[in-house]
């Protein structure tokens, strides 16, 4: 069925992109979100505005007119503001999946037909200030580059005003970094509307699928040689967003340790413990087979009925769901609600 389960964010964002540089909208408004990490806050549009971070605050002097984001995530942020972006970053990562060019297809989407520069990332968080004294940025956006330390943002800092992450890279909600670089673009109000779009397309998709509600699933991520990474929590990512969707993670899975980013550990000898209504598996290109090596899995319930969905780097979906953001998320569901409706079916049946 190619029924559409939301309504399309990134076509909406297309046709009304608009440069930061143009005036927000006045406000009666005086407060401060701090769940976004802001410290000041007038009126819409009113400047200067500090936002915190981890590494410090920055602040924004007058209406930025030339944002550069560091991760495709923050790009998204932007997009989703109706900003674009003077560079996209790219790496080898990203290039493999979009067939060279770098951009995502809900961000393709967003951009509607317009050419964009790239600003390659391979090279390392250190080579940045370098490339961005070229681009003359006058506002530079990290809340999910994963390269940003101490020294890095010290040294950006002076360049343009960093607005990133309060505990680390892609640690917060997608909503609460919606609303620190709408704090610091002068456009909060935004923020508010773009993510109630959003969670409201999120409601309608599960309203429309109430079979899903319910069905405990598990996410296997990937191997990393000798055991396997799977999802442990539902708070952000692939958790949150398929618990937004009325599914539930398993209790085993919240239950095994974790490494350093969250993920759990599984070995393989507990594969057989696995068991859920639904079985996610995040692959490359969507080869399952470092998993149908193991007879535990095979044997999994859901496995023999059928009920896997596959995530495949290629085609975009975990990055779109694993890192979200408002014209990510109304991309995946898109593509993920038929294939989960799907399994859900053959769960039940048998």
């Amino acid at each position: 069925m190619n029924t559409r389960w939301t309504r399309r964010i990134g076509a909406a964002v297309a046709a009304a992109t608009v440069m930061v540089g143009v005036a927000a909208c006045g406000s009666d408004s005086d407060s401060t979100d701090t769940t976004a990490g802001a410290s000041a806050s007038a009126d819409v549009g009113q400047f200067p505005v500090t936002v915190s971070g981890k590494f410090g605050e920055s602040t924004v002097e007058a209406q930025p007119t030339r944002a550069v984001p560091l991760s495709p995530q923050d790009a998204d942020i932007l997009l989703s503001l109706g900003v674009t972006p003077i560079a996209f970053p790219v790496d080898a990562q990203n290039r493999a999946a979009t067939g060279g060019t770098g951009i995502w297809p809900w961000q393709k989407e967003a951009l509607g037909g317009q050419s964009v520069e790239t600003l390659d990332m391979d090279t390392g968080a250190d080579s940045i200030a370098e490339k961005l004294a070229v681009l003359q940025p006058d506002i530079i956006v990290s809340t999910g580059f994963w390269g940003l330390d101490q020294s890095n943002f010290d040294q950006l800092n002076t360049q343009a005003p960093v607005v990133h992450f309060d505990t680390k890279a892609n640690g917060e909600p997608w909503q609460n970094s919606t609303r620190k670089v709408a704090a610091a673009l002068g456009i909060p109000d935004k923020a508010e509307s773009v993510i109630a779009d959003a969670e409201k397309n999120l409601q309608a998709a599960k309203d429309a699928n109430p079979s899903i509600a319910g069905k405990v699933y598990n996410a296997v991520i990937g191997d990393t040689g000798g055991q396997l990474s799977v999802l442990a929590s539902d708070e952000r990512g692939i958790g949150q967003f398929l618990t937004s969707l009325g599914l539930v993670l398993s209790p085993y899975a919240t239950s095994l340790p974790v490494d350093a980013d969250g993920r759990g550990i599984l070995s393989y000898e507990n594969i057989g413990n696995m068991n859920a209504d639904v079985e996610f598996v995040v692959s490359p290109t969507g080869d399952m087979g470092y998993l149908t090596k193991f007879e535990a899995w095979n044997a999994l319930p859901a496995v023999q009925k059928g009920a896997v969905v596959s995530l495949a780097r290629n085609t975009g979906l975990p990055n779109a769901i694993g890192f979200p953001s408002a014209i990510s998320l109304a991309w995946a569901t898109d593509q993920v609600m038929p294939l989960i409706v799907d399994a859900v079916a053959k769960s039940n049946a048998g």
